[in-house]
């Protein structure tokens, strides 16, 4: 049995964020399919020893953010030298900033690549984390992009080898209560996220607050955590009663939610493959999102696309969601399943062990597969 340490997730289940999403359905399937997988985590997103057969360890926390940052990339190094995994599983970029030791240890290395990956301008010690992960992409064993077009970006700084496309999957019903009521009444439209700049929601609000002067019963709903930069204190000093902010839910109570919004929409600068517009389609939400090249690898109508950095741009989509959102939904049939995600992900493991078979073999030596 192969041994996976998956390094980058804070925590699972129902923890807020597109990587740990990706986690929390992932790697269970992994382990259902004869893999032994453990997540390494942090305090105070890992609450039990296991997961639909995941084993889950929690790193040492102190309780300061960014000694307990550090704390987690030592601590993780020293997981790895004691198990002594067949895979790395690095879930972002980030978490790789010392990769080269995890090679100098015997591990295969896998990098998942997002959004963040070019993020850029970087500052303070992330800007000096993200290059010097980035330099090491060299190094990886495999690394896998998201979308398309962040493969090409990737094969654009010279890094073509090893670069496998998988992104994210649909959710099944089963995965959400349908017995809850939406905590909103009315008509509403829709953000999902953790809030952040590159959600670019200050310029949301600006578009919704010019479309609502000729929509006066909509409502702005916005769920997620508030990043320490987003400035939220300028949306609640503006003291409109329409925009309504939720805070972070649990991903169980989003569905109702979803369920009820006349449009959702993601106003993002900067994404990877989005888990919450795929959360949107599963529920048949009429689907609204920035022309981003990320976002075009949906390969969706040009009538669900605006510019993200025009806010007359916005305000237009809405009007055309809003006067006729049954044409603005997806149909759910064009996107794969977390099955398929993770028999995608099986073959580039298994693919990795077969490559360092055959290279043994070619130098004559015997093969440890």
């Amino acid at each position: 049995m192969k041994t996976i340490l998956v390094i980058g997730a804070r925590g699972i289940p129902d923890v807020e964020g597109g990587v740990e999403k990706n986690a929390e359905r992932l790697f269970p399937l992994l382990a259902s399919r004869g893999w032994k997988v453990c997540i390494a985590g942090v305090k105070p997103y890992i609450e039990t020893g296991q997961y639909r057969g995941v084993s889950l360890w929690r790193a040492p926390s102190l309780g300061f953010l960014k000694i307990d940052r550090l704390l987690y990339i030592l601590a993780t190094l020293v997981k790895a030298l004691r198990m002594r995994p067949d895979i790395v599983h690095f879930t972002c970029l980030e978490a790789a900033v010392l990769l080269w030791a995890y090679k100098l240890i015997g591990c295969k290395i896998v990098v998942r690549y997002g959004a963040d990956c070019h993020a850029h301008p970087w500052s303070g010690p992330r800007k000096w984390t993200m290059r010097c992960a980035q330099y090491q992409l060299r190094w990886a064993d495999k690394i896998i992009a998201v979308t398309p077009a962040l493969a090409k970006k990737l094969a654009a700084s010279g890094k073509i080898q090893n670069i496998h496309v998988i992104g994210n999957a649909l959710d099944r019903a089963e995965n959400f209560p349908d017995d809850s009521r939406a905590p909103i009444e009315g008509d509403y439209m829709l953000f999902v996220g953790q809030i952040s700049q590159k959600k670019n929601i200050h310029r949301l609000i600006s578009a919704f607050r010019v479309f609502a002067k000729s929509h006066p019963q909509m409502q702005l709903v916005i769920v997620g955590e508030w990043d320490k930069n987003a400035d939220r204190k300028k949306i609640v000093a503006l003291g409109d009663p329409r925009i309504v902010m939720l805070g972070s839910l649990p991903r169980s109570g989003l569905a109702p939610l979803y369920r009820g919004a006349r449009i959702f929409v993601n106003p993002s600068i900067r994404e990877g493959h989005s888990n919450t517009l795929l959360e949107a389609i599963s529920f048949g939400c009429p689907l609204l999102l920035s022309d981003l090249p990320e976002n075009r690898d949906l390969r969706l109508n040009a009538k669900h696309y605006f510019s993200p950095g025009n806010i007359r741009s916005m305000v237009s989509a809405l009007n055309r969601a809003h006067a006729n959102p049954d044409a603005f939904r997806v149909a759910k049939d064009r996107f794969p399943q977390w099955e398929e995600i993770a028999e995608q992900t099986i073959h580039v493991y298994e693919k990795l062990f077969a490559d360092d078979a055959a290279h043994q073999a070619a130098q004559g030596e015997p093969s440890r597969i």
